[in-house]
């Protein structure tokens, strides 16, 4: 009986947590609502949260491989990332679609520092409601969506330092 209700309580508090964020299931992400929570495991194995990286301005991309505007835009968002990393921003790279050997011989190749990670099954670009690929989610230090960012954006450096000048005193 003792089990049943600690089961009982336990259960209750993490739907209490989940719900309480401001995310429920099946709701689109959208600006202004808080970021949709998953956990994640980047290509080298290091394991990570969305929450864990609360206090931090998170982009947040979804791309393939076969994207031509995504691989030309990755070198720029991680010259930022080298810059920034330090004061609070993070970048998370979800490939959609790719192998494990094409997502790390790519990340290899353009000498990326920030997480990537895989969705194979596009399960996670589907809980973000992606429908183009690259997209970009620009999520705040409170994990609030602020900018939804769809298409090749980032072809100059001012572009991504113009976005990052409201979290940062000074960007790049």
């Amino acid at each position: 009986m003792r089990n049943k209700l600690q089961k009982g309580i336990a259960l209750g508090l993490l739907q209490w947590v989940f719900f309480s964020c401001g995310y429920k299931e099946g709701e689109e992400a959208r600006i202004g609502r808080n970021a949709p929570y998953f956990q994640y495991q980047d290509i080298n194995k290091r394991k990570g949260s969305i929450r864990e990286l609360q206090g931090k301005v998170i982009l947040l991309r979804f791309w393939a491989n076969w994207c031509p505007y995504c691989k030309f835009e990755m070198p720029r968002i991680d010259r930022f990332y080298r810059l920034l990393g330090n004061k609070g921003f993070e970048v998370i790279a979800v490939n959609v679609g790719d192998s494990f050997g094409i997502v790390e011989t790519v990340g290899a190749e353009m000498n990326l520092h920030f997480p990537l990670i895989l969705d194979p099954d596009g399960k996670l670009a589907k809980t973000y409601g992606v429908n183009a690929i690259p997209t970009n989610f620009l999520i705040d230090r409170h994990g609030i969506i602020r900018e939804i960012l769809v298409g090749e954006i980032f072809t100059e450096d001012r572009i991504l330092d113009d976005l990052l000048k409201p979290y940062f005193s000074k960007a790049p």
